[in-house]
């Protein structure tokens, strides 16, 4: 103890950095805002790169287990409950139901952008035609009327225009009226 009574006149009282009589100039910050983006292509594999070629044709496709019959959705090559190669493709959809909605209203920013969205926003599990239990698809929908966003209630997906292969072909999902 005695000697940390005596180490403590080796240090200065803290003083916070405030106006001490003629107040410096302070350096201007520059900042230069992009995106940091590397133009690159990964492998998909062939299961994934099947389930998103289909999007071309406006095909929503699912792997089906030999054993225990669930579908996948989006596809994997194993099944996740019997630990099967899942190599049976079924075609669902391409409407269905939602199943789970999630609608946000803290705008969190974008990682690459660093922009906030516009907020409310709505993103959702679809239960597609020709699936069933957790078989379900992730996506956004739009709407204007956030009452109407209930489980249960029939929605289709938008396609964009020119489609090429990517999760992109479907812009989002919308409520049949």
């Amino acid at each position: 103890m005695g000697l940390l009574t005596k180490a403590t006149k080796f240090f200065k009282k803290y003083t916070p950095p405030g106006p001490a009589g003629k107040e410096e100039e302070k350096e201007e910050l520059l900042r230069l805002s992009q995106v940091l983006s590397i133009p690159q292509c990964f492998a998909t594999g062939p299961v994934m790169g099947k389930f998103l070629k289909a999007f071309k044709e406006k095909k929503i496709l699912a792997n089906k287990c030999p054993t225990c019959g669930r579908l996948q959705l989006p596809p994997r090559e194993v099944c996740a409950e019997c630990k099967v190669r899942a190599d049976q493709w079924v075609e669902v959809g391409p409407e269905g139901v939602i199943a789970t909605p999630d609608i946000t209203y803290y705008a969190s920013p974008d990682p690459l952008t660093g922009e906030s969205r516009e907020t409310p926003y709505i993103s959702a599990h679809f239960l597609l035609d020709g699936c069933k239990g957790h078989e379900t698809l992730w996506h956004e929908l739009v709407t204007d009327d956030f009452s109407k966003v209930k489980r249960g209630v029939r929605v289709r997906p938008v396609w964009n225009e020119k489609r090429i292969g990517a999760i992109t072909d479907i812009k989002h999902f919308e409520i049949v009226e």
